[in-house]
């Protein structure tokens, strides 16, 4: 059986993972995984307990316990699993980093096997569902690697799929990029005629299901801030980026920015660029059909189209 993975440290602050984990495992016809790193073992009644959790907040989960460095562990049993997704919060100390996130949830983040569901922990336990995605794109076919898994995600969850795009001075520098409407403040002139192409372009790509309810948006401003100014606006429930695995200075500045000041959670999928003919890029996400060969048997322990 497919699982969706969720670490927990023994904080409650860790738990705001638990109602996103469950949505999404849910979608994806998973079962949720809890995985405790460190000591000492603790019988399953005490670490929910530990962690004032209802047995309704523990329905249907495994839990699984495990010794080690907990990043270290988190991806290798990710791995062993083949875990489809990895929900963790940001961070789970009272005080928040200096760095974007945690130091497990960075180390999580830079070599899980799967996709990553970031959580701020502030959100707490409150319900979530997926009913508004946002998924940022500059033009770039190396950004439409997220919009497959964007459009699945839709489908299976009846949500929204907002494209934003936020046009920037940088001349593009990959071929076949859609860039935006040369005279902004002109938008009865060129708007039109950039969504025809946007959709047709960029969003044809993914073949996208006659079902989902897709909406470009253009924005003007800074990358970063509009992005996370506009899923403040439409109250998005998940914003999806695609990267490219790195968060060092210099480089995915606003995947750290939206990191750091994001309103709902980031799924985070790492791009990874496909050699042969004419190259491309797509981006890891869960197979949902996968024969019994390929499983490990468990061993758990008991807006709306207008620019401003």
């Amino acid at each position: 059986m497919k699982t969706v993975l969720v670490p927990l440290d023994g904080s409650t602050h860790a738990t705001a993972a638990l109602p996103v984990a469950r949505v999404l495992a849910e979608l994806e016809d998973a079962s949720l995984r809890i995985l405790h790193v460190g000591q000492p073992f603790l019988p399953p009644r005490e670490f929910f307990d530990t962690l004032g959790l209802m047995p309704e907040d523990v329905q249907g989960l495994v839990l699984d316990q495990a010794t080690g460095p907990p990043a270290e562990s988190i991806v290798r049993l990710a791995r062993h699993w083949r875990s489809v997704l990895i929900v963790l919060c940001t961070h789970t100390r009272q005080t928040k980093p200096r760095r974007v996130l945690g130091s497990v949830a960075e180390q999580v983040l830079l070599g899980a096997p799967c996709p990553v569901v970031l959580v701020h922990p502030e959100r707490g336990r409150r319900p979530w569902a997926v009913r508004r995605i946002v998924l940022p794109h500059d033009g770039m076919p190396t950004t439409a690697a997220a919009l497959g898994p964007a459009m699945e995600l839709a489908q299976h969850s009846g949500a929204e799929l907002n494209v934003l795009h936020v046009p920037t001075p940088d001349v593009p520098t990959e071929p076949d990029a859609v860039t935006a409407p040369q005279y902004l403040d002109q938008p009865q002139h060129e708007w039109p005629l950039w969504e025809r192409e946007f959709l047709e372009q960029t969003l044809g790509l993914s073949k996208r299901p006659p079902s989902v309810r897709t909406r470009p948006v253009l924005r003007r401003g800074a990358p970063g801030a509009e992005i996370l100014r506009f899923a403040r606006e439409c109250e998005g429930d998940l914003i999806v980026l695609a990267w490219h695995g790195s968060l060092e200075p210099g480089r995915a500045r606003i995947m750290r920015q939206i990191l750091r000041e994001t309103p709902c959670p980031v799924l985070a999928l790492r791009a990874e660029e496909h050699a042969g003919h004419g190259g491309g890029t797509a981006a890891t996400w869960p197979a949902r059909d996968r024969s019994s060969s390929e499983q490990t048997p468990p061993d758990a322990i008991p807006e709306g189209g207008h620019p401003p």
